[in-house]
């Protein structure tokens, strides 16, 4: 058993070691040239600084300190390799604190509701549907996608506004926004439906 954790062990880190050499080849020129460039002129500015008194030593000290953080070589190797890894794991959502700044504003874009003059179901869709409904998210079926929405249709209206009302499996009800009339929600799902026969 000890020899199999053994081979097992000596195979992931030779594993290990072609994806690194890979990463390596697959770098830019580019960016290896200004990596270099950059790391020479450090050293330069440091033996510069070594050579002058010692406050000025100080003073290199505390410039790079106030630098922003490179990232190490391996981080930079991953990213040449794989350059969708940045938007992979890039943040999906914000959390917004009443009384603070913040960029999302769903209702404030569709406005408040008037349940005298509701909005149109193209408005509801592109103020709040369309997240879910254009990307496919949790099994949402996408706009305009006949074969997605077909069985849906086929179970009639009363049953797709009840759905989009009350919510259903991962859809949250309204959407998720609460605000909106279920004229306006029904509005939404005419819309929908209207684009995907």
């Amino acid at each position: 058993m000890k020899k199999v954790v053994m081979l097992s062990a000596v195979t992931m880190l030779s594993l290990a070691g072609i994806a690194v050499s890979q990463a390596e080849d697959k770098a830019s020129a580019p960016a290896a040239a200004s990596a270099t460039a950059s790391a020479s002129s450090t050293a330069t500015a440091s033996s510069t600084a070594t050579a002058s008194a010692p406050t000025s030593s100080a003073a290199s000290t505390k410039k790079e300190a106030e630098k922003a953080p490179e990232d190490p070589p391996q981080v930079a190797k991953l990213v040449a390799l794989y350059p969708n890894l940045i938007a992979r794991i890039a943040p999906q959502g914000k959390v917004c604190f009443e009384g603070k700044e913040c960029d999302i504003t769903i209702a404030a874009a569709l406005g408040a509701a008037d349940p005298n003059k509701p909005r149109e179901g193209k408005v509801i869709y592109e103020g709040v549907c369309h997240t879910c409904h254009t990307a496919g998210l949790l099994g949402a079926p996408k706009l305009g996608d006949k074969a997605a929405w077909s069985a849906r249709i086929g179970k009639g209206t009363a049953t797709l506004y009840q759905h989009a009302i009350q919510g259903f499996n991962a859809m949250p009800a309204k959407g998720g926004n609460a605000d909106l009339l279920d004229v306006e929600v029904t509005n939404a799902v005419d819309y929908m439906v209207s684009q995907s026969k």
